[in-house]
């Protein structure tokens, strides 16, 4: 299994025009013509971007291989393909970057479709849909987010994802502390530097499950997200084939089953 690090520094391509929304809220968005199937079938590799710190999603283990859910399920797509999963470790604009630079065939990342993403890159049907929850230690005086809208408490998350809009929507008046990964964000909090972390619902849901009840969430969901395969844009077979390869992952019971072996719980219903 081969490991490519990419880190900042990718330089964003051209942004290209949206074409249209396809089948579970996917778009696919056209540029120059591209054959990754072929590529992919030549090389012998299917080269999968994801980001590290964010478990169970994706970390990196002491050994320096990748693990977690989407890790999983970029092995199944390379078996599917019959080739061998090539990991392109990124951080969370890279998610974006190594599709446009093609450094990467497809990014599986806990990667939300938007539709500003969309206009550059293309993504599948969902796998996954979440939502955005706040979690805060067991012994916090904070009931509710109405509380922790107030610039005296600190509210932790990932820097270049979904966190900072929806943290501005929701408590714009609490300070916003930014870190380069989730696994850092979630540090913040335990470590007391935080008083509440904002995060992906599901992810802080087995965070609170694996803390043995020292954490919480505060009631409320704010916002949904579609969780996808990221593609890079123009290639319409390709876009085909991973749609159809997610659509069976769902149907057939095995991403449930995968997830409630990685999170612990069973999977939400896909809306």
């Amino acid at each position: 299994m081969k490991l490519v690090l990419n880190r900042r520094g990718l330089a964003a391509g051209a942004a290209a025009l949206a074409l249209g929304m396809f089948a579970g809220g996917a778009a696919f968005a056209q540029s120059a013509p591209s054959n990754i199937m072929a590529e992919v079938a030549k090389r012998g590799t299917i080269r999968i971007a994801t980001i590290a710190g964010n478990p169970p999603y994706s970390s990196v283990s002491p050994s320096g291989e990748p693990q977690g859910y989407d890790v999983e399920i970029g092995k199944l797509i390379a078996a599917a393909l019959k080739v061998k999963p090539e990991w392109v470790i990124v951080d969370t604009p890279g998610r974006i970057t190594a599709l446009q630079t093609h450094r990467a065939d497809i990014t599986l990342a806990n990667f939300t479709n938007t539709i500003e993403r969309s206009t550059v890159i293309a993504f599948t049907r969902p796998y996954l849909i979440v939502g955005s929850t706040f979690m805060v230690k067991k012994e916090s005086p904070l009931q509710n987010v109405e509380q922790l809208n107030d610039p005296k408490y600190k509210v932790s998350g990932p820097r270049g994802g979904t966190f900072e809009p929806i943290a501005a929507n929701t408590v714009p008046k609490a300070t916003v502390l930014r870190f380069d990964t989730v696994q850092d964000a979630l540090l913040a909090l335990r470590s007391g530097q935080a008083d509440a972390n904002l995060g992906d619902s599901l992810q802080i849901a087995a965070t609170i499950e694996a803390s043995k009840g020292a954490m919480r969430a505060l009631p409320g969901n704010w916002s949904y997200e579609e969780i996808a395969v990221g593609l890079p844009a123009g290639d319409a077979d390709w876009f085909r084939i991973m749609d159809a390869w997610v659509r069976q992952f769902n149907g057939s019971g095995d991403n449930a089953r995968l997830f409630k072996k990685i999170f612990g719980f069973e999977m939400p219903p896909l809306q």
